[in-house]
């Protein structure tokens, strides 16, 4: 049986720091600074985000679903490229979308795609309108003119331009 050893090392200057090492002087696995308030956890964001899967991984299983793939390759590529730091969110947030309207993403791919939105928002945004106009009960459109031969019989009087030049003081 292999035992795991950390050592713990409080520094002792101004602000006293925790540093966590595999080894008594081997490289720093992590640092923090301790807090003086009671009670207050000491955490860095990354220890609470999933990084069992990658984001390369994520984003060919999002690609996975869509019927054109390569249209969907070049829509996360670009995302990639336009938010680098923030992909993972911005791939988790199509997941979701992904998972709620799964008969909608094609068409909505193809929006996003010929309409030049490259972001997570967008994709979701359209997706909730697309949803919403299938929804709704299609109406029948009635004609807002009326029937030409219906009032066929009446004439509208004509003026030559010279009145109109007159009243608005213009010359003809």
């Amino acid at each position: 049986m292999t035992e795991n050893l950390v050592w713990i090392e409080v520094t002792d200057d101004e602000q006293q720091t925790l540093m966590i090492r595999k080894e008594a002087n081997g490289e720093i696995i992590a640092e923090h600074i301790i807090s003086l308030e009671k009670g207050k956890l000491i955490q860095n964001r990354h220890h609470t985000r999933d990084r069992s899967k990658g984001v390369e991984e994520l984003k060919q299983r999002l690609i996975s679903y869509f019927k054109d793939q390569t249209q969907a390759a070049a829509y996360f590529d670009e995302i990639s490229q336009r938010y680098p730091r923030y992909r993972r969110d911005q791939f988790a947030i199509i997941h979701k979308v992904i998972q709620q309207y799964p008969v909608l993403i094609d068409t909505v791919i193809t929006k996003c795609m010929t309409e030049k939105l490259y972001n997570a928002n967008d994709f979701r945004d359209i997706t909730h309108h697309l949803d919403t106009l299938r929804d709704e009960p299609i109406k029948e459109v009635q004609p807002s003119y009326t029937n030409p031969a219906k009032h066929s019989h009446i004439k509208a009087s004509t003026r030559s331009l010279n009145t109109y030049t007159s009243i608005l003081g213009g010359q003809a």
